[in-house]
């Protein structure tokens, strides 16, 4: 058989296939993995002892063989690449997290053992994705519940990245929005080595193995290349776990990083409170790194804020559709006496604050004081106004090297007053978008290029566990999935809904009916299907053991003699005025969850 190396991994020993001795699998059942995947990914599923129909049981019984066998052998190829300091830490199971559908990938990640409390891990999927069936093995790290702390640490890695020499695949997407399989090996190389600020970058590197390459090279051959690329990646991971790095944490905080930032995600995922610690962080990071970010300071985070705030150093607006270059750069005013005259919007106001204010604060004969104030404008929901209408010629001027006293500075002249105008270099641009109003790939290509991007998502590990007998945490980790699978994950519920002091059993059943159910109607169009499919299920009127009620209405009970005849019957839902603890439990009850450390398994479903 003619060998498929387009995969482009090369073994210059062939020998060493003898060497290898897989004894949890049988020649050549790799394929079965990924056949499995191609064949089955998002197939419905039920369980078969639950189904009275022969054929459809033999069918389901048949999926769910099928589905334990693939599994099984993706574990044991995990097992494989183990040693005896890198341990598999966790593995997906073949169906997704309602039950009800098969997933359409396997994943397990592998850290060093002293290690697992980081959340970086090299980490071993095989996916059907992009309608391509394949392996693939890679460092990376967990988005849930990572600090900026943990992105910069692992981030280091990628400053040891020969690119020359190792024949790396990346994977992840760009701040602007760019996929990284798309660009040139010197493309990469280039965004990875002028990235001012690694903070929640996300860039994968490692190997992939496609399905026509693990059907036409067999096991062995695989086998080997897997672990050549382990043992490659290796060193990489160690690099990324290294602790102790705090000093060069704050060295890169000092930096202030870029300047020209939108924080985006779901509602509810701490946006609005994250704005407040970046503003301090670029203001004067050495004063109040103390508080940034620490839980407990939260109060103290948004006093100073306030406080800054009123001092003119931080500017707030909001876009919307009516909002314009007239009330952001500047526009015409009446004068009182029949005449017009030229008034700064916000943006250009904060400008001159800037440049004025350093120029007299740079003539300080006391060089610790002679240091420049940063100044902060963030606009709230930056995705909702018109970007081209709003800023204007001005789109330019706000690149990092445009700036005033930058090597390619530039200046225009503004149209109403006629001034010769530039954004000064210490003046830092924050934007809040919600991707439940739009996703990021939808923005104005000329603001996604001149601005980074950091998500933020959902963290079920901030909520609590135990809310009188409730998990609130894996509640809405449940919703969460259920969201993703139906709809996308830009729509996910964000914890900050339910982060309360002394979150009471009242306060969660106000949470979710004021809260949670509006959203989801909102987001499914009132297809109360969807949403019965997402909180659980419902009951019927009275059962207070859901948090929805299902009715059948019928046209006959509504209209006289044969008028509603021709009507069909009709499903009325309703939200349970009083649920009870077991319509919040019944959300999440029997279903496995991954997390970091437990083998909790609440399903009987392998």
């Amino acid at each position: 058989m003619q060998r498929n190396l387009s995969y482009n991994y090369n073994i210059n020993n062939r020998e060493r296939l003898g060497e290898i001795n897989v004894k949890q699998l049988e020649q050549d059942r790799l394929i079965e993995i990924l056949e499995f995947l191609k064949v089955y990914s998002n197939e419905p599923y039920r369980n078969p002892a639950n189904e009275t129909n022969k054929i459809e049981k033999a069918k389901l019984e048949n999926l769910k063989s099928k589905g334990q066998n693939a599994l099984s052998l993706f574990k044991d190829m995990c097992t494989y690449l183990e040693d005896e300091n890198y341990k598999k830490k966790v593995s997906s199971k073949w169906l997704d997290g309602s039950n009800r559908y098969v997933r359409n990938y396997l994943w397990a990640e592998i850290k060093h053992k002293d290690k697992k409390h980081l959340p970086s891990s090299i980490s071993v999927v095989a996916e059907n994705k992009y309608e391509q069936v394949k392996f693939m093995i890679y460092v990376e790290i967990r988005d849930e519940g990572s600090s900026e702390e943990d992105y910069v640490r692992h981030n280091k890695f990628l400053d040891e990245i020969d690119f020359d020499k190792e024949d790396m695949e990346y994977f992840g997407v760009t701040k602007d929005g760019m996929l990284f399989n798309e660009l040139s090996k010197f493309e990469i190389k280039k965004y990875i080595q002028t990235s001012m600020n690694r903070e929640n970058e996300r860039i994968r590197v490692g190997k992939s193995f496609t399905y026509d390459v693990v059907r036409d090279n067999g096991d062995k051959y695989i086998f080997t290349a897997m672990k050549d690329t382990m043992n490659i990646l290796k060193k990489y991971y160690e690099i990324a776990v290294q602790e102790g790095d705090r000093i060069d944490m704050d060295t890169t905080k000092n930096n202030n990083g870029p300047k020209n930032v939108i924080l985006y995600g779901p509602p509810g995922t701490g946006k609005t409170y994250n704005v407040c610690n970046k503003a301090l962080e670029i203001i004067d990071y050495d004063k109040y790194k103390d508080i940034i970010n620490a839980p407990n300071k939260r109060d103290e985070v948004v006093k100073e804020f306030n406080r800054i705030k009123e001092d003119g150093l931080i500017g707030f607006c909001t876009f919307h559709q009516s909002y314009s270059y007239e009330d952001f750069v500047e526009g015409l005013r009446s004068d009182g006496s029949g005449g017009f005259t030229p008034k700064d919007g916000i943006f250009k106001q904060l400008c001159k604050n800037a440049s004025i204010k350093s120029q007299k604060e740079i003539i300080s004969y006391n060089p610790l004081e002679n240091k420049t104030k940063n100044y902060v404008l963030i606009i709230d929901e930056i995705n909702r106004g018109n970007i081209s209408k709003i800023f204007g010629e001005l789109i330019t001027l706000i690149e990092e090297d445009k700036r005033i006293g930058d090597k390619n500075e530039l200046k225009v002249t503004l149209p109403y007053s006629n001034e010769s105008f530039g954004v000064p270099n210490n003046l830092y641009i924050i934007g809040t978008m919600n991707t439940a109003d739009r996703s990021i790939a939808l923005l104005d290509t000329a603001l996604r290029r001149r601005f980074d991007f950091i998500e933020y998502m959902p963290n079920e590990e901030l909520l609590s566990k135990d809310v009188e007998g409730i998990n609130v945490s894996k509640l809405l980790k449940t919703i969460n999935d259920r969201i993703e699978f139906l709809l996308d994950r830009d729509h996910k519920i964000g914890h900050a809904y339910f982060i309360k002091e002394n979150l009471s059993f009242e306060d969660l059943v106000l949470i979710i009916k004021n809260k949670v159910i509006p959203l989801l109607q909102e987001y499914f169009y009132d297809d109360f299907e969807k949403i019965d499919m997402i909180l659980g299920g419902s009951g019927k009127n009275g059962d207070n053991d859901y948090l929805l009620n299902k009715s059948i209405i019928k046209a006959s009970s509504l209209f006289k003699s044969n008028q509603g005849a021709m009507y069909p019957d009709q499903v009325k839902y309703s939200v349970v005025e009083r649920p009870s603890k077991k319509a919040f439990i019944r959300i999440y009850e029997e279903i496995k969850y991954e997390t970091l450390d437990s083998n909790i398994n609440l399903s009987n479903e392998e």
